[in-house]
């Protein structure tokens, strides 16, 4: 036969266990939205701290040694336009402990509208407090123009010294501190509305550096 105390503490087990489970639900559920936040904490102050590494980078001079508009002999054929320029672009690392290491930069110019072939630079390391000149010098660009009148402009905004150019550089950077790399990301600095008056006279254009965090 059953015993009326059976059935109590029968009773007394399925009261228990609902609440055990709510118990255990309510620590994992802490302990999930514990690991969510110190991560939300980490992940913004490392994203602050490669922030506020990154370089100073400005475009401090250029040098037009061709730029020519070529009438065709033939009237069927359109005119051309020579351009060869060179820039010199400054980087400077002004952290005083994080070395940081470039890994290549692919570089596109524009001037007035018209792109100049593609440059890649070679990686180089740059230690702290330290300071780097880039050479970027694209070759030679030789193309027709439909437009007569956007060639002669621009060979008359080269006279004046008013040209104005872009300058975009894509690549990686690797922040390295006490001998360990840190993290690396991908690196995209934008120079925009370069006045080649401003330039001359020896006012560099500031550029603006920011990180690719989903670069592969």
């Amino acid at each position: 036969m059953h015993s009326p105390n059976e059935d109590l503490e029968g009773g007394r087990r399925r009261r228990n266990s609902p609440s055990c489970w709510t118990l255990f639900y309510a620590w994992v559920s802490f302990l999930i939205w514990t690991i969510v936040i110190f991560s939300l904490i980490f992940g913004i102050a490392f994203f602050a701290f490669v922030r506020s590494n990154l370089p100073d980078v400005k475009v401090h001079r250029l040098d037009v040694y061709k730029l020519d508009v070529i009438q065709p002999k033939n009237k069927n054929k359109d005119t051309q336009l020579a351009i060869d320029v060179e820039l010199f672009v400054n980087v400077t690392n002004n952290n005083k402990k994080v070395t940081l290491v470039y890994d290549g930069m692919h570089v596109e110019t524009k001037i007035e509208g018209f792109s100049l072939p593609k440059v890649h630079l070679e990686g180089f390391r740059q230690n702290p407090q330290t300071s780097q000149d880039l050479k970027i010098h694209p070759q030679e660009l030789r193309s027709e123009v439909n437009d007569d009148d956007d060639a002669t402009e621009l060979k008359f905004s080269a006279k004046q010294h008013e040209m104005v150019l872009n300058l975009k550089m894509r690549g990686k950077i690797e922040f390295w501190f006490n001998g360990r790399m840190v993290s690396k990301l991908g690196l995209k600095v934008s120079c925009n509305s370069i006045e080649q008056s401003l330039i001359d006279q020896a006012l560099a254009h500031n550029c603006h550096v920011k990180l690719n965090y989903f670069s592969r």
